[in-house]
């Protein structure tokens, strides 16, 4: 049997010609997948049961939501106003801070700074 030797530049020249072949049947069987490709299928316009389900979770969400929005309309109009939210309102309607402080049972200062803060200008 005679001795194959193949030089190291032969083996380097091999690998690069065989990685091109390979890139290049990878380019064309790509393109060609492509083209066939898997048969598009339109969206139906018309509403299936899930859009129906959907619907009506989206109605009966909607319900909820207004429910607690009426819940919480409900619980502030029933929860007693802080003493500053009073003095702001009584200072809205012109009441001095003297009569904030005695009222409301705040400071002098803070009854001052709620007049000057609310005061109306004409």
């Amino acid at each position: 049997m005679d001795a194959i030797t193949i030089s190291l530049r032969e083996l380097l020249i091999a690998v690069v010609l065989a990685t091109l072949i390979y890139l290049l049947e990878t380019l064309v069987f790509s393109k060609r997948r492509r083209r066939q490709g898997a048969p598009r299928v339109e969206p139906s316009l018309e509403p299936g049961p899930e859009v129906d389900a959907l619907r009506a979770e989206l109605a009966a969400l909607r319900g909820r939501v207004e429910a607690l929005e009426r819940q919480l309309e409900a619980r502030e109009e029933e929860a007693p106003l802080s003493p500053y939210a009073q003095a702001t309102q009584l200072a809205r309607q012109g009441l001095s801070a003297s009569d904030l402080c005695e009222r409301c049972g705040i400071s002098r200062g803070e009854a001052e700074l709620i007049v000057a803060l609310n005061q109306r200008v004409a």
